[in-house]
């Protein structure tokens, strides 16, 4: 009779594996000042939107100047929904009303980094996270995230 061998050692999980990249610096390197955009319902189809979220959605994808990593998460955020929104219904959900919508095509980026600023830290403070890749992140930076991966080529 042989005896069982013990278990091979083996390499732990790509998850659990030391990353190089901390939270805070990918965050702070994604948009100005940590801001981020998102919230509120309305990631799901509405139907025909006003051609100016669309100039609003690029607008906003701009504000961070390093978009890489952003759209890395944004790309897996997008793979945990069911319905994948298009970068229009995100800004329109963030902007419900023309004049919020004008009133965000008209601000300065610094102006509208700081709305998006104040977005995400009511999701906080409101328990408004999703998991993305064992990221805890507010749904604004998600869904900011989601944007930059729908418009890569702005």
């Amino acid at each position: 009779m042989t005896t069982p061998r013990p278990p091979k050692a083996s390499r732990p999980p790509k998850a659990s594996r030391p990353r190089h990249t901390s939270r805070r610096s990918a965050i702070g390197a994604l948009v100005l000042g940590s801001a981020w955009l998102g919230a509120g319902a309305g990631c799901g189809p509405n139907g025909p939107m006003h051609p100016e979220y669309r100039m609003l959605a690029e607008r906003l994808v701009r504000l961070p100047k390093e978009r890489r990593a952003l759209r890395s998460i944004g790309l897996a955020y997008l793979a945990s929904l069911s319905e994948r929104p298009a970068a229009d219904q995100i800004a329109a959900a963030w902007f419900p009303t023309e004049a919020d919508r004008r009133r965000a095509l008209t601000e300065v980026p610094l102006r509208l980094a700081e709305h998006i600023r104040d977005r995400t830290l009511d999701d906080y403070r409101h328990d408004r996270v999703v998991n993305v890749r064992g990221w805890l992140l507010s749904e604004t930076e998600a869904r900011f995230a989601a944007l930059t991966a729908l418009l890569r080529r702005v």
